[in-house]
């Protein structure tokens, strides 16, 4: 079994005015010497940038000629983003180096895939179909002409996990990949469990447990029954922790400044109400 991280994008904060991709080339670049020399030095190799599409709600993108990584900004967020995909996780590739280098970077991680490449003639449903459990309700089997994927859990959540081999003639085709994927909120949380679990193989020992693989190919060299720490945030839990500071939180302060409403006996109401549920 083969580990290694097979995307990172991460976001750095900028609140200078981004007219053009002129502008996000030298402001990016900046940031990312800010931050320090190794991550500026990996980002920008000497490998040239061109423009590229952009997404929205960036305005501009630039993308680094060999195709592994792309750079966002402009628009009304203020932040630069950056995507390193798997071609461009080379530098990283050790847990030595992929520790050093996402270290600094867990509060603005946003995508954190981990992938185990897999030398055997087994088959991604046999492998998928092989669980512990079911955890995952959502699985998705998908077939095509150059190979087979199988998703265990939603592609559109936070987390979810890939299956996928290859057809001859491709050159990774005697091997298949077990790709974990963890999107916002729990890209952080995943990466505090990537670096408090000290090597590569814990950390997929404990994916391996939350996902419950029991095929016979599955051998992280470490046996536990221990799940990954990853608290479940959606974008739904999001969105309501939002309307509560912009909508409850204002309409509470004016009831209790009015007097029309006593916010310990409130707050002990809510409390209560689980209780009785």
């Amino acid at each position: 079994m083969d580990t290694h991280i097979d995307w990172l994008s991460f976001s750095l904060p900028c609140s200078v005015l981004i007219a053009n991709v002129s502008d996000l080339y030298h402001i990016s670049k900046g940031l990312l010497n800010h931050l320090g020399k190794e991550w500026s030095n990996y980002v920008y190799d000497g490998t040239g940038f061109d423009q590229a599409a952009g997404r929205p709600p960036f305005r501009y993108a630039l993308g680094r000629n060999d195709g592994g990584i792309h750079i966002f900004g402009g628009g009304h967020l203020e932040s630069i983003l950056y995507e390193i995909s798997g071609r461009a996780c080379e530098g990283i590739r050790s847990y030595e180096d992929a520790s050093r280098f996402v270290s600094p970077l867990i509060e603005q991680i946003s995508r954190l895939d981990v992938a185990v490449d897999i030398r055997s003639n087994t088959r991604p449903t046999a492998f998928a179909n092989d669980r512990s459990h079911n955890g995952f309700r959502s699985i998705t089997f998908i077939r095509s002409d150059t190979g087979e994927t199988v998703y265990v859990g939603s592609p559109k959540s936070d987390r979810f996990c890939r299956v996928y081999r290859y057809n001859p003639p491709h050159p990774r085709s005697e091997t298949y990949r077990v790709e974990f994927v963890f999107r916002r909120g729990l890209a952080k949380a995943a990466t505090r469990n990537l670096l408090d679990a000290g090597n590569f193989e814990r950390f997929v020992a404990a994916a391996g447990a939350t996902w419950g693989w029991q095929h016979s190919d599955w051998q992280p060299g470490i046996l536990t029954d221990e799940r990954l720490r990853v608290p479940v945030v959606t974008r739904m839990n999001e969105d309501t922790v939002r309307w509560l500071y912009t909508q409850v939180a204002p309409a509470l302060r004016r009831l209790v400044k009015e007097e029309a409403l006593d916010l310990t006996d409130w707050l002990k109401f809510v409390l209560e109400q689980d209780e009785i549920d």
